[in-house]
C-alpha cells in the first residue's frame, strides 16, 4: 500500500510495503524537470536533456551492498539442501520399496555438481525451463553414477539406476517449489522497481507475476504520466501495484527501498540514453534489466556478444526448417503415439460400444482436413451427433431464430445444443471424441502436437506468411492454441497461435504441451 502524504522537513513520505519512509527531495543544480518521461512514449520527438540530468545525477550516497550478498549466500545453501533433501527421499523410496542400496553421497555430489554447472544454484529460472534443466542434470548425473560406480562400488543395474534418477528429477522439482515459496515467505526476495508504466512495463509485471518462482517483489512503477501518479496499473500476487513516483526519484527509492534490481520498460528513451542510463544505474543497483521494444519475437533466439565492438546480435532460428529436427518429431509422435494407444485402447472400446449404444449411427465420424504441404486427409473422431443433425439444427433454429446469428458466425450453438448426444456431451467436454486421431498420427496424418487441423474452406482465409510455415509440420492432435484457450478464443487467434508455435518449435514444447493438455482436459476448460 503506498499513499501520497504531505510535505515533511526537505522531502515528503511515502508508504511501501507498509513502511513509512521519507524520501528526500533531490537538489541538482542547473535543472529542471520540464521534460515528459513514461512508458507509453515521450513528449516530441525526444527525451529533454534536463530529464536526463536528473536521471543521470550522481545519488547522495552509496547504496549498501552487504544485504545482497547475504540473500545470495542464504539462497544457494537453501536450494543445494532442497536438492540434497529430494535425492535422499528418491534414496529411501527406492531402498524400502525394492531393496536396492545406492552410494547416496557419491550421487549427491555428482548431482550438485552438475547442478552448479548449470547455474540452479546462482540463479532463478521460468518454471518450465527449470524443468528442462533438471531433467538435463539429471540424465547427464545419472550416466555420471553409473560409470562411475562401476569403478566404487560395483555396477549398478542400469534399470534401478534408471529409476532412482528419474525419482530424483521429479524431487528435485517438487522440493525446488516448495524452497521458493518458503524463501518468499521469509523474504529471500528480489525487490525491483519498473520504470514506465506503459505497454512494456505492463507486460513485464505480467510475466513476473506469472513465474513467480523467479522470486521478485515489484514495489511500484515510475513514470512521468501526471493521470497515473499514486494509482493502480496492475496486480502483482493478487494486491496493486502503483506509479509510486514519477522517474527523478529513482535514486531516493534505490537508497531508501534496497532495490535489487531496476527495470528500465523505456525504449522511447532511445538505444544511446538507454543504454547510458542502464550504464549509471550498473553503479548503484545489483542488477539492471532492460525491456527493449521488440515484441513478438521468437524465443529460440542465440545471443551473440561482439568484445571487440561492444556490441551484440540476436540470431532467429527456424528449427522446423532443419531435417534433422523433423526426423526427430516424427519419430516422437509414432514412438509416443504407440504407446498411448496400447494405454488407452480399453477405453476406446469402451467409448466405442457407448457411442453405438447411445444412439444409432456410425461409431467414427471422418471430416476432411488440410495436413503438411497442403495434403488434405481424413481426420477421425467418435461421433458426437445424431445422424439427422441438420433436420434438428432446422427445425431448432426455426424455434429460436435469435440464435442464427451466432450459428452463422461460430458454427456453434450456444448453450444446450440439441445436435449432440448423451454421451457426446461427455466427450466433448473432456475431448475424448479427438481419441481416434492417435491412429492418424500412427498413419502419418498428423502430429501428436502442431497446429490445429484445419477444413479446406478455413485454409483459404488464412493468410499466406501462416501457409508457408504449415509447410514444415503437420496439424496435432492438441497444441498451443488448445491449451491456451481451447473453444474460447477465435479461429484468427487460434491461427496466431499456432503461428508462434511454429516458429518456436522444439521438443521440449511440444512435452510441456502434452502435461498442459493433461491439465486442461481433466479440468474440461473451454469444452464446447
Amino acid at each position: 500500500m503506498l499513499q501520497n502524504q504531505s510535505d515533511e522537513a526537505s522531502g515528503f513520505s511515502k508508504e511501501v510495503d507498509n513502511k513509512k519512509i521519507i524520501l528526500p527531495e533531490k537538489k541538482i543544480q542547473g535543472t529542471k524537470d520540464n521534460g515528459v518521461l513514461n512508458g507509453n512514449g515521450v513528449n516530441g520527438n525526444g527525451i529533454s536533456a534536463q530529464v536526463m540530468d536528473i536521471l543521470l545525477a550522481t545519488p547522495s550516497k552509496l547504496p549498501e551492498r552487504e544485504y545482497v550478498f547475504v540473500k545470495n549466500i542464504v539462497s544457494f545453501i537453501a536450494f543445494v539442501l532442497s536438492d540434497i533433501l529430494a535425492l535422499f527421499s528418491a534414496y529411501i523410496l527406492v531402498k524400502l520399496a525394492f531393496g536396492v542400496s545406492f552410494d547416496f553421497l557419491m550421487a549427491a555430489l555428482i548431482f550438485s555438481f552438475f547442478a552448479f554447472v548449470a547455474h540452479l544454484y546462482q540463479k532463478r529460472f521460468p518454471f518450465w525451463d527449470e524443468i528442462a534443466k533438471v531433467l538435463r542434470v539429471s540424465a547427464v548425473a545419472g550416466i555420471s553414477y553409473y560409470f562411475v560406480s562401476i569403478y566404487s562400488v560395483g555396477k549398478t543395474p542400469i534399470f534401478w539406476t534408471l529409476i532412482f534418477w528419474s525419482l530424483s528429477a521429479f524431487f528435485v522439482v517438487i522440493f525446488r517449489n516448495i524452497t521458493k515459496e518458503l524463501s518468499w515467505m521469509f523474504g529471500l526476495r528480489k525487490k525491483a522497481i519498473i520504470i514506465g508504466a506503459g505497454l512494456g512495463g505492463l507486460k513485464i509485471l505480467k510475466t513476473l507475476d506469472m513465474e513467480r518462482g523467479l522470486g521478485y517483489d515489484v514495489i511500484g512503477f515510475l513514470d512521468d504520466d501526471k493521470t497515473k501518479q499514486f494509482k493502480p496499473v496492475g496486480k502483482f500476487r493478487g494486491k496493486d501495484v502503483l506509479v509510486i513516483g514519477k522517474t527523478c526519484e529513482i535514486w531516493n527509492i534505490i537508497e531508501e527501498t534496497k532495490i535489487d534490481e531496476v527495470i528500465l520498460a523505456i525504449p522511447s528513451l532511445g538505444d544511446k540514453a538507454l543504454t547510458a542510463l542502464a550504464s549509471h544505474l550498473q553503479k548503484f543497483v545489483p542488477s539492471v534489466a532492460i525491456v527493449p521494444d521488440m515484441f513478438g519475437l521468437p524465443v529460440n533466439i542465440d545471443l551473440n556478444h561482439s568484445f571487440g565492438e561492444q556490441t551484440i546480435f540476436l540470431s532467429v532460428k527456424n528449427n522446423l526448417a532443419n531435417p534433422f529436427n523433423r526426423l526427430l518429431k516424427e519419430l516422437f509422435d509414432k514412438t509416443l503415439s504407440i504407446i498411448i494407444l496400447f494405454l488407452i485402447l480399453p477405453v476406446i472400446i469402451i467409448i466405442a460400444i457407448l457411442v453405438k449404444i447411445d444412439s444409432p449411427g456410425p461409431i467414427i465420424f471422418s471430416h476432411e482436413r488440410v495436413g503438411k504441404g497442403g495434403r488434405k486427409f481424413k481426420c477421425y473422431k467418435f461421433r458426437t451427433m445424431y445422424v439427422n443433425n441438420e433436420e434438428i439444427l432446422k427445425e431448432y433454429l426455426e424455434k429460436h431464430p435469435e440464435y442464427l446469428e451466432v450459428y452463422l458466425n461460430t458454427a456453434k450453438i450456444p448453450g444446450h445444443d440439441p445436435r449432440v448426444t448423451r454421451i457426446g456431451r461427455i466427450l466433448r467436454k473432456f475431448s475424448l471424441d479427438e481419441l481416434p486421431q492417435i491412429f492418424n498420427v500412427i498413419k502419418g496424418d498428423m502430429s501428436l502436437v502442431g497446429p490445429r487441423a484445419q477444413p479446406p474452406k478455413e485454409v483459404q482465409t488464412c493468410a499466406e506468411y501462416y501457409l508457408e510455415w504449415s509447410k514444415y509440420i503437420k496439424p496435432g492432435i492438441t497444441g498451443l492454441a488448445q491449451v491456451m484457450g481451447r473453444a474460447n478464443i477465435s479461429h484468427i487467434d487460434k491461427n496466431i497461435i499456432s503461428l508462434w508455435y511454429m516458429k518456436n518449435w522444439s521438443i521440449w514444447l511440444d512435452i510441456v504441451i502434452i502435461l498442459k493438455t493433461i491439465k486442461v482436459v481433466m479440468k474440461a476448460e473451454g469444452a464446447y
